[in-house]
């Protein structure tokens, strides 16, 4: 659900990059009071784990020409509480923008909004309504589906209207929006048995760990918990991410490509010279495009395409974005904890 900058027009843009800084000033503001020593840890972690995790796309069942992958805003939110979740996933969503070119520099402010901000409040709010207090398998499953549908239907809407406010759909906005609610309802399904079996794996090794769970300590001790999440991370970045779906994802088919449409022209136009200036500022100055190597750097032909650059550059983009994306979670926090004066805040559960 990345917006890319021809999604939006420059007003759009700044508006939305300033309403995204006051949302997330704001969930620092009362995250600072209750990121204790194991939240700290586990924000990271937990970051990074969804890193990897969104770079594995999946094929969509009913719709062959498109695929998905998982935001993560919901797992977060319930494991760490929506302050600190909010908090993880932006910083996930500003890694994937301003290093892997995956989003726009421009649409970094509707991500952040839509990504990270809505679905962290609104996916734990609906969570807690149907799991209720008693947690038992079919419960987590039921909360994590619906919060996931409810979350990500929620974002498609909003990056329907900002599109359509933006002024740049060639088609009606209705168009638009019933296609991008119907893909990411299916998303959304597979999104939330992920979520689920994540939350019941937690619940038997460390239950302890979730925001709002039980006291109980589970089989494991935190640090082989916690190491148990790194290595996931690592299998999936390094190894999962390989096996991906090479298919336009549901807000690219939605607009811009079909395969299994051949004759499909995007549905976008935009002409603003700022919006392709900072596209093109944004292509040549990621680190690494599209989770791989630039052509013609460290001595690649300048003729090779991204697909040619090897799948150790994609492993290698997969491991140094889960680690950049902890490093800017654990500094962020970092930086919260001593602005509140204390090292150990109350719990938040």
């Amino acid at each position: 659900m990345h917006m890319a900058n021809e999604l939006l027009s420059v007003p759009v843009a700044v508006g939305t990059l300033g309403a995204a800084a006051a949302g997330l000033g704001f969930v620092c503001h009362k995250a600072k009071n209750i990121i204790t020593s194991d939240k700290f840890a586990l924000m990271g972690i937990m970051g990074a784990f969804v890193f990897a995790a969104q770079m594995v796309n999946f094929q969509l069942p009913l719709m062959p020409g498109t695929s998905g992958h998982m935001v993560g805003a919901v797992l977060l939110a319930i494991i760490l509480g929506p302050y600190a979740g909010a908090i993880a996933i932006s910083a996930v969503v500003i890694i994937q923008c301003l290093i892997f070119q995956d989003g726009g520099l421009l649409a970094l402010g509707c991500n952040i909004i839509n990504m990270a901000l809505l679905p962290s409040f609104l996916g734990y709010g609906v969570y807690r309504v149907f799991a209720g207090a008693e947690l038992f398998r079919g419960q987590i499953y039921t909360g994590s589906i619906v919060a996931c549908l409810v979350a990500l239907v929620a974002g498609a809407v909003l990056v329907s209207v900002e599109s359509a406010v933006s002024g740049v759909l060639s088609v009606p906005f209705y168009t638009f929006l019933f296609t991008m609610v119907g893909v990411h309802l299916i998303i959304g399904v597979i999104e939330g048995v992920i979520t689920g079996a994540v939350l019941l794996y937690l619940r038997q090794v460390r239950p302890d760990i979730i925001a709002a769970g039980t006291a109980n300590t589970g089989r494991f001790s935190k640090p082989v918990a916690y190491m148990t999440i790194i290595a996931a991370t690592v299998v999936i970045g390094a190894g999962i991410s390989h096996l991906a779906s090479s298919l336009p994802d549901g807000l690219e088919w939605s607009y811009a490509e079909r395969p299994d449409e051949p004759d499909f022209e995007s549905i976008v136009s935009n002409q603003s010279p700022a919006v392709t200036a900072v596209e093109d500022f944004q292509s040549r100055y990621s680190v690494l495009p599209d989770y791989t190597i630039r052509s013609g750097a460290f001595g690649q032909k300048a003729t090779d395409g991204a697909a040619e650059a090897g799948a150790g550059w994609q492993s290698f983009a997969a491991v140094s974005g889960s680690a950049a994306t902890m490093g800017l979670i654990w500094l962020g926090a970092l930086a919260l904890r001593k602005r509140n004066g204390v090292q150990n805040a109350p719990r938040a559960d």
